[in-house]
C-alpha cells in the first residue's frame, strides 16, 4: 500500500470511529431515557446500533463512561460559545444571556431531563456515578462561567469576591423550581419564549448583585 493510499484509509478508519461513537451515543441516550440508568444496559445499546460489546468498550469502557460521556456531551454544549477565551471585547449582560440560553436549553433537552433523573434515582446506590455526574456535568459548567466571570472582574466591568460562588449562584436561578416541575412532570418543558423571559429575570437579578462598585 502506498503512503497515499494509507493516509486515505487511516481517514477512513477515523470517520468511521466518529460516526460509530455518534451512533453509539444516540442508541445510549435513548436507552438511558427510557430505562433509567439501572435498567440501561450495553445489549440493548447494541441492539438499537449494531455492531459488538467490544466495539463500545473500544470507544467508551462501560455503561457508567457511556453515561458520563452523554453527560459531558450536554455540558460541552453549554460552554463551547462561551469559554473564558471567546469573551474579549463583549458586554458582560449579552455573556449570561447567551451562556443561559445555552444552558436552559440544554436542560430542557429530553435526553437531559433523562439523564438528570436518571442520576437522582441510582445517586443513593451508586455516589461514585454521582460525584462523576456532578463533576462532569453541572460542576463543570459552573466552573467555565467562574473563569468568564474572572475575566470580566479582570477588566473592571464587575464586583465579586467568589466567581465560583457567584457562577454556582447564576447556574442556580437557571435551574430553578420551574425547571424542578419539569423534571418531575409536572409540566412540559419550556419553550423558546419561556426560556428567553427566564434567563432575562436571572441576568437582572444576577446583575444588580455583581455591578461593578462605581456603576
Amino acid at each position: 500500500m502506498s503512503k497515499i493510499q494509507q493516509t486515505a484509509h487511516e481517514r477512513r478508519q477515523r470517520r468511521g470511529g466518529a460516526e460509530l461513537r455518534t451512533a453509539i451515543l444516540e442508541a445510549a441516550s435513548e436507552i438511558f431515557l427510557e430505562e433509567g440508568y439501572q435498567g440501561a444496559s450495553i445489549e440493548a445499546v447494541i441492539g438499537k446500533v449494531g455492531g459488538s460489546k467490544r466495539a463500545i468498550y473500544s470507544h467508551f469502557g462501560g455503561k457508567k463512561e457511556l453515561f458520563l460521556a452523554l453527560v459531558a456531551e450536554a455540558s460541552s454544549k453549554v460552554i463551547g460559545g462561551t469559554s473564558p477565551e471567546n469573551v474579549e471585547g463583549k458586554d458582560i449582560r449579552d455573556t449570561l444571556r447567551t451562556f443561559g440560553l445555552q444552558v436552559t436549553r440544554v436542560l430542557m433537552a429530553p435526553t437531559t431531563l433523562g439523564l438528570y433523573r436518571a442520576v437522582i434515582a441510582e445517586g443513593a446506590r451508586q455516589p461514585d456515578v454521582a460525584q462523576e455526574f456532578f463533576e462532569n456535568g453541572p460542576g463543570r459548567v459552573s466552573e467555565s462561567l467562574a473563569q468568564v466571570l474572572e475575566r470580566f472582574q479582570a477588566r473592571g466591568a464587575i464586583s465579586i469576591k467568589d466567581s465560583a460562588r457567584a457562577a454556582e449562584r447564576f447556574v442556580g436561578m437557571l435551574r430553578d423550581d420551574l425547571y424542578l416541575r419539569v423534571v418531575l412532570g409536572l409540566r412540559a418543558p419550556l419553550d423558546e419564549t419561556e426560556m428567553v423571559e427566564s434567563v432575562e429575570q436571572a441576568v437582572a437579578i444576577f446583575m444588580h448583585g455583581i455591578a461593578a462598585r462605581d456603576s
